[in-house]
């Protein structure tokens, strides 16, 4: 799936596993009530919150403080448990934004049922920057959660676990489940020599192996024959989908050259010199004379389709790519199955049939899934890039421009550029580099894999990979289907030094695999 953004819009287990069941005031032996160390705890003005929430989710005091707890201190405390963790602010409203407390309330919305004098301490959740617009208008309220559990260091350890992902003790100690999420962030696999062929296993791992040395580590794997002997390399023959689906409307993609989704001039479009792209936006756009080329697209029966990809006459390629088995071909779903080790493990998003005529160059790109590839019919060929080092493949947004097709002619015409980026697209062609504007590109490490029938590839999230596929001798088709799994380890995007990050979606395996 190629993401993809309007160009002009406007707009784990993070539990604690301690001992935190105290409840009552904070005791005198964990806070001693001094100037001293009130004076210690940090202080911020409404007016610099935003940029602060760009970096770190806070806990932040709102004075005045009820009588009965020594609140500074208790903040305080806090602040030290979590001094290692560079995304977490503890501190209190400044005094000079505590002047008037309905003038600081006023500017934020509480997602509480508490009365605002009532509230002692908010809670905010770090502002993920809105990567996928280029002009977005400016931010005038905030978002708070007011806390209103019990104050002390216990419950508040925990409290601050939960919401900004940590996993600190009260003693400022990592749980058991923050040491396995650090040794997974520490281990992520990145390839030792510039070129480097697939790891490959001629058996199907066990649950334990796969995770421990493939998907914690965010390493790619073929898994050969491990789809080998399915029910849809035996029964997904040319005339069974024909006599199944000949009938259906489908949509296709078309080019004239078997390349889809590659990177070239915007002056090659004829509509280059009309487009009007409002300063603020083209500034911020890496490669704006460079266009991201989505294929035309068609609908027709499938039978017709069928009829075009085996018939080897005509002087275009077209694609059905990743088209939903679930939504277009239910009937197919059931013939198809997870590998035994991810059984009731990862959260499927899609699962997509590939079909061609096997001459076919996917350019480029990553994915924000990890993906199970099974190849049914012909090869597979790829190059894949790991995630860890984007500058080398100048991710950016990058404009796009999409083909037209004329089936009375069956010709191709450059003249729609479109108001829109790709997220995904790397501007790199890797056949082909341009060392002069691309200089990174000269250090990138690069893994090749190949599929034949009846092999999986596991690729993980975010791996940049070029699909140069083959077909079938016989057959002359090229068919393939692909899991697509919420992702173990995710990032923002498009930005080159983005890291990726674990995903608390699957926080459980934190708890899970905590032995390893």
């Amino acid at each position: 799936m190629q993401s993809r953004i309007t160009l002009l819009c406007i707009s784990l287990l993070a539990a604690y596993t301690g001992s935190a069941s105290h409840s009552g005031n904070v005791s005198k032996n964990h806070h001693e009530s001094n100037a001293a160390q009130a004076a210690l705890l940090q202080t911020i003005r409404l007016s610099d919150l935003p940029e602060l929430l760009t970096q770190k989710c806070a806990l932040l005091g709102v004075p005045p403080y009820p009588t009965y707890v020594d609140l500074e201190s208790l903040l305080l405390e806090l602040s030290h448990v979590f001094q290692d963790e560079q995304t977490i602010f503890i501190g209190q409203f400044s005094e000079e934004a505590n002047r008037s407390r309905s003038s600081l309330t006023d500017q934020i919305i509480w997602r509480s049922s508490l009365k605002d004098d009532e509230v002692y301490i908010a809670f905010y959740e770090r502002e993920l920057k809105d990567r996928t617009c280029l002009l977005s208008p400016p931010k005038t309220k905030f978002y708070a959660h007011s806390y209103a559990g019990q104050l002390n260091v216990e419950v508040l350890v925990q409290y601050v676990n939960e919401k900004c992902h940590t996993f600190r003790t009260p003693h400022g100690h990592l749980t058991h489940g923050g040491l396995f999420h650090r040794h997974i962030m520490e281990n992520l696999y990145t390839p030792d020599q510039p070129i480097e062929n697939c790891v490959e296993l001629n058996r199907m791992p066990s649950k334990m192996e796969f995770f421990t040395e493939y998907l914690f580590r965010s390493r790619p794997v073929v898994i050969k024959n491990a789809y080998k002997d399915s029910i849809p390399i035996r029964k997904w023959t040319r005339e069974y989908l024909r006599q199944t689906f000949g009938p259906k409307h489908i949509h296709i993609k078309l080019t004239d050259d078997g390349v889809f989704e590659g990177v070239e001039s915007a002056y090659l479009w004829r509509d280059h010199h009309e487009q009007h792209i409002p300063p603020n936006v083209k500034s911020q756009l890496k490669f704006p004379d460079l266009v991201v080329v989505r294929p035309a697209t068609s609908e027709m029966l499938f039978s017709d389709f069928l009829d075009l990809i085996s018939s080897g006459n005509v002087s275009y390629s077209a694609y059905l790519e990743y088209s939903s088995i679930p939504y277009h071909m239910q009937e197919l779903e059931e013939d198809v199955h997870e590998l035994p080790f991810l059984e009731g493990e990862l959260e499927r998003r899609h699962l997509n049939m590939w079909l061609s005529d096997g001459n076919t160059l996917g350019k480029l790109h990553f994915d924000p899934y990890d993906n199970f590839l099974c190849m049914l019919s012909g090869e597979k060929h790829l190059t894949l890039f790991d995630p860890h080092h984007n500058e080398n493949l100048y991710e950016a947004h990058i404009p796009e421009a999409i083909l037209t097709f004329d089936p009375s002619r069956s010709t191709f015409s450059r003249n729609s550029l479109l108001e829109s980026t790709s997220m995904v697209m790397s501007p790199v062609d890797i056949l082909r580099p341009d060392f002069e504007i691309f200089p990174n590109f000269a250090t990138a490490r690069r893994v090749h894999c190949v599929l034949k029938p009846g092999d999986v590839l596991f690729m993980p999230a975010f791996w940049w990979h070029e699909v140069q596929s083959h077909p079938d001798p016989v057959e002359r088709r090229n068919l393939a289907i692909n899991f697509w799994y919420e992702p173990l380890l995710t990032k923002e995007f498009p930005c080159q030094t983005c890291r990726l990050n674990y995903n608390m979606f699957y926080k459980n395996f934190l708890h899970n695999f905590d032995s390893v």
